[in-house]
């Protein structure tokens, strides 16, 4: 099989020449002057001065209010005033009567709920769908339960986690 490619003999490479961009026909003569230099020099030393003389700031430390003083208002919509509420506090899960809940998963549409309501019933579980009133749209959430203590939930959670979903555990307490 013949090469078609050209060969290059070492005898015809050129070395190339290293062009320098500052330097003068004569060589004892530098490219910039001394003067030039020292005036640069001069120049921006005397810049540098006058900034500080001109641009004079006054430095204050900064000291913080007391904590005392901060207040922090909590604003929520007055629809939420009606509905129950997580509560995650051990000590008032101790002192009230509590259900628990364990969400499946929260669809946009109806129709998706019902697939999983379906999934899930015939896994002999006992789902239920749940409208979750959100403040720009409606969820409809696959809910299992309810379930009167951790335990119960635990084991059905470990279930659903078994078939590749993420449940939420809700609790819904009634405070004595």
């Amino acid at each position: 099989m013949k090469d078609f490619a050209p060969k290059i003999s070492s005898s015809r490479k050129k070395l190339k020449k290293n062009k320098t961009i500052f330097r003068t026909k004569n060589r004892s003569k530098p490219v910039f002057a001394k003067k030039i230099i020292i005036s640069l020099l001069v120049t921006s030393l005397l810049t540098i001065f006058t900034s500080f003389y001109l641009f004079n700031t006054n430095l204050e430390i900064f000291e913080p209010t007391p904590l005392s003083e901060n207040t922090v208002s909590i604003t929520f919509p007055e629809s939420l005033k009606g509905e129950t509420v997580l509560v995650e506090i051990e000590e008032v899960l101790d002192n009230s009567d509590c259900l628990f809940l364990l969400q499946v998963e929260a669809y946009g549409k109806e129709e998706f709920a019902s697939e999983m309501l379906y999934k899930l019933t015939s896994m002999d579980l006992n789902p239920f769908i749940e409208e979750i009133d959100k403040i720009d749209q409606i969820l409809f959430g696959v809910m299992l339960g309810p379930f009167l203590n951790k335990s119960d939930v635990n084991n059905a959670r470990e279930v659903v986690i078994r078939i590749g979903l993420s449940p939420i555990i809700k609790t819904k307490c009634t405070i004595q």
